[in-house]
């Protein structure tokens, strides 16, 4: 994984009140999150990249990152 400073990570990861203003699922770990539900890197190894504009459709959060990340849909 490359090292992101903390604040480098806040830019990419939401507070967790960010994320309840959202209105959007929000999940307390990856174990929790259903299939087909992707943060950007791994659509990006999916090769099923996040499109410009794309908005998240649920967010997770990751401890590494400082926060909750985006979820894109990817359920075929």
């Amino acid at each position: 994984m490359t090292y992101l400073s903390p604040k480098e990570r806040i830019k990419i990861s939401l507070y967790r009140s960010e994320v309840e203003e959202s209105g959007k699922p929000f999940y307390t770990g990856f174990n929790k999150v259903p299939p087909g539900l992707l943060t950007k890197t791994a659509c990006k190894k999916a090769k099923m990249s996040v499109k410009d504009g794309e908005e998240p459709v649920a967010y997770v959060l990751s401890r590494d990152w400082n926060g909750y990340l985006p979820l894109y849909d990817r359920r075929e």
